[in-house]
């Protein structure tokens, strides 16, 4: 049984009187098992936020349904499952970074001292352990966006649901939280999450969905959405000039057109990482 499933999932807005405003969602369908990270991408308004908030029981739909390791939405044993990082996360301004941690904690039924001790473990985690004494209202947005990850991680759910988790986060920030969700991963947590920043969600999705004005567009696996099939791209270490010359002739001899032959780039978050990551991870 898949640990999240959604089955024909719609959801209509109405105004006052009852007339239909926006088809937010449209008969989506999808699901996903532990070990697995699941991307949602489409535009603003596709309807990611709102398949996130059915299924954590704060929206109910309109027809269709989601489970939650088999049950529903806003049950005691969906919500124990389940843990959600909303795309602007409230946290308690006049709680330190521990007590918040502490406080969720408490809310997920740990006794004190566990809650203690996994506090002190994820504010180390997420490289907030020098903050740990200093009240959230002095955060930067994105020391809060990983206080918010590290408050959804203390309970230790089945199912993480994250919506725009890099939000507001510099790149190494980015580049802990894609480590994260790779060790969830590895524990068999089934993680559905959506992000706008497109290269994040390439770097840790198993599988992604393509969703615009509440409809399924395209579903499946990077390698079968993203792989052209009707190009090679060979690298060579190293570049050595007179065997990319034999090459090159090679190709031309067999009637291949060279498409490109560079050194090739590394992205800007690899070289960023690069000159940046020692000394400030």
């Amino acid at each position: 049984m898949p640990d999240v499933e959604i089955t024909n999932l719609s959801k209509t807005f109405r105004d006052f009187f009852g007339r239909r405003r926006v088809q937010a969602l449209d008969g989506l369908s999808l699901s996903l098992r532990g070990g697995e990270v699941f991307g949602l991408l489409g535009p603003n308004g596709s309807g990611k936020s709102t398949t996130f908030k059915i299924a954590v029981g704060l929206l109910r739909p309109s027809s269709g349904q989601v489970t939650i390791n088999g049950h529903k939405p806003g049950s005691l044993a969906a919500r124990r499952a389940t843990g959600f990082l909303p795309e602007d996360s409230t946290l308690l301004p006049f709680l330190n970074a521990a007590e918040t941690l502490r406080l969720h904690g408490a809310l997920a039924g740990l006794d004190r001292a566990t809650a203690a001790k996994k506090a002190d473990e994820l504010l180390e985690r997420v490289d907030l352990k020098h903050a740990g004494k200093r009240r959230v209202k002095g955060f930067s947005k994105g020391m809060q966006r990983r206080l918010g990850i590290a408050s959804v991680l203390i309970a230790d759910p089945d199912v993480f649901i994250l919506d725009e988790p890099t939000s507001g986060l510099d790149p190494l920030g980015a580049v802990l939280v894609k480590d994260l969700i790779a060790d969830l991963r590895k524990q068999g947590k089934a993680i559905l999450i959506s992000s706008h920043l497109l290269g994040e969600l390439e770097n840790v999705c198993d599988r992604v969905a393509f969703l615009n004005k509440g409809k399924l567009l395209r579903e499946g696996t990077l390698d079968e959405l993203l792989r052209e099939h009707d190009v090679h791209e060979l690298r060579l270490s190293p570049p050595d000039p007179e065997a990319i010359k034999a090459l090159a002739a090679l190709a031309a001899e067999k009637g291949l057109k060279i498409m490109s032959s560079r050194a090739p780039m590394r992205t800007l978050e690899q070289f960023y990482i690069k000159i940046l990551g020692k000394d400030e991870s």
